[in-house]
């Protein structure tokens, strides 16, 4: 009996050591790095963000053990740095997509990890002893290396340190803004001088990286670059308007940064008229520039000027703008009658194209703000004034109806309407009524929901600090209505201007 059960024991062991044995089998057969990478793709396409995280970090996992894994393992030295550079590259690239969605889901800590990884892994950027002892970098690239993959490595480094500026602030956030910069124009350098050398003959280029891109890549590449560069620029000037507004030099550095970006954008666009095809898809001019010079403009008090700049900046995004708006019935009455004479659909598409690439949502909101601000400090003088305050009162009706089109529940774009239309000359009380008549009401239940949340809640600082700020912004709507009523209590309240 004894000896019976030994043997049965013996059998299951040697069982379970197969099947053991088979298990680990097929915990070994790995998923490709390519597939795990596409997967992430697709769910970040999908806005599966949570899912491509995950994807993307068992990526950089395996990455990472082959970028620190041993180089004297097999083939010859060449190959194995050859494969160890392609992998530092893939990591890095992985790290970045990493820190954005990290980013997007409020770990600021955890992103500025991965980009301050990823700008390790890539290196710093090849120089010279003429750009060490002068800080051209042009110069650098004219007696170093010059070719398509530099380029890209370039524009990767700059976006990393430009998403890195993005979660830092103050001194932090304007070095590595500069640092984008500096790689950024590495970039523009090294592009400028492949055509060049191509001598405008797009078949030419046959220096390294150029066979696979193709000449209109390339050349698109270039544009996108500078709309870059231009943006790099205007964060500049932003942390000087906000954090480093304080700086001995924060005006002078502000004009010069602006001065850059618009310097870009004219470049930009130029670049677009002559390099890129009428067939290729390229993104209209960005208003960027335009937009921070006129709010720098109003802060110094120089309203012609700003005036002038957001004018500039609504005319690039007009023509969606008005297509978005016409779906709230706010559109322009004289839409295509003789000024656009295009057939139907044709004009349908234009509108469609240009309100899929409209700035975003609270840039736009912006652009509404500084019209509405120009327009209440000109003098309500002669004709020709009173023109321009009611163009900049329609354009700002326009850009807050297609922020409605958008999204109908943000309060502050129905109150704005409101203000727009009493900007008008002459006003117009009725529509003006009608929008803050919507506002009021929506205040009204955001206090209720408040309250509601406030006697739920035994830590209700917070709510209190935001009812504080809805009642303010109630009797504003309020006065504004003509219905406001003020209390004996409520004695201060009269010196409260309406914003």
């Amino acid at each position: 009996m004894a000896g019976g059960k030994k043997k049965k024991s013996s059998s299951s062991k040697k069982n379970k050591s197969r099947q053991s044995n088979n298990g680990a089998g097929k915990s070994k057969k790995a998923v490709p790095l390519e597939d795990v990478l596409s997967q992430a793709e697709s769910a970040l396409e999908m806005s599966d963000l949570g899912n491509a995280l995950k994807l993307f970090t068992y990526a950089a996992g395996v990455l990472r053990t082959r970028v620190h894994a041993p180089s004297d393992i097999g083939g010859s030295i060449t190959a194995t740095s050859s494969n160890n550079d392609e992998d530092k590259a893939t990591l890095s690239t992985v790290l970045g997509k990493m820190g954005e969605l990290k980013a997007s889901n409020g770990d600021v800590e955890g992103a500025r990890s991965d980009f301050l990884d990823a700008i390790e892994l890539l290196g710093p950027a090849a120089t010279t002893a003429a750009e060490a002892s002068t800080g051209d970098s042009k110069m650098a690239i004219e007696e170093g290396e010059c070719n398509v993959n530099a380029a890209q490595n370039s524009e990767s480094r700059a976006s990393l340190h430009l998403y890195l500026g993005q979660l830092s602030s103050g001194m932090d956030a304007l070095a590595s803004f500069r640092v984008g910069v500096s790689e950024l124009e590495r970039v523009i350098c090294v592009l400028e001088r492949i055509f060049s050398a191509a001598g405008d003959g797009t078949n030419d280029m046959d220096m390294e990286g150029c066979e696979d891109m193709g000449a209109e890549n390339l050349k698109r590449f270039l544009v996108e670059t500078r709309r870059q560069l231009c943006a790099a620029h205007c964060s500049i000037a932003e942390l000087y308007l906000t954090d480093l507004c304080e700086e001995p030099d924060a005006e002078t550095s502000c004009e010069e940064a602006l001065k850059s970006a618009l310097a870009s954008d004219e470049a930009s666009s130029m670049n677009d008229s002559e390099h890129v095809n009428e067939d290729s898809q390229t993104a209209p001019p960005l208003p960027d520039a335009l937009q921070t010079m006129a709010n720098f403009r109003l802060s110094q008090s120089r309203v012609p000027e700003a005036l002038e700049c957001i004018l500039k900046a609504y005319d690039r995004m007009k023509v969606g703008c008005e297509a978005m708006s016409a779906l709230v019935g706010l559109g322009n009455d004289d839409k295509g009658k003789g000024d656009v004479e295009l057939e139907s659909k044709s004009r349908e598409l234009t509108e469609v194209e240009a309100a899929s690439s409209l700035p975003e949502y609270n840039f736009r909101c912006q652009t509404a703000k500084i019209m509405l601000e120009c327009a209440s400090l000109l003098e309500n003088g002669d004709s020709s004034t009173k023109d321009t305050i009611n163009q900049c009162a329609e354009s700002a009706i326009q850009v807050l109806g297609s922020l409605l089109a958008e999204n109908d529940e943000v309060i502050e774009v129905w109150y704005l309407l409101g203000c727009a239309f009493m900007a008008c000359t002459p006003p117009n009380p009725e529509s003006a009524h009608y929008y803050w008549e919507n506002s009021l009401t929506m205040l009204t239940k955001a206090k209720e929901n408040l309250e509601e949340i406030g006697d739920d809640d035994d830590d209700d600082g917070c709510n209190e600090n935001e009812l504080e700020v809805i009642e303010c912004q109630i009797i504003d709507v309020q006065k504004k209505l003509g219905i406001y009523e003020e209390d004996d209590e409520d004695g201060e309240d009269e010196d409260m201007e309406d914003s």
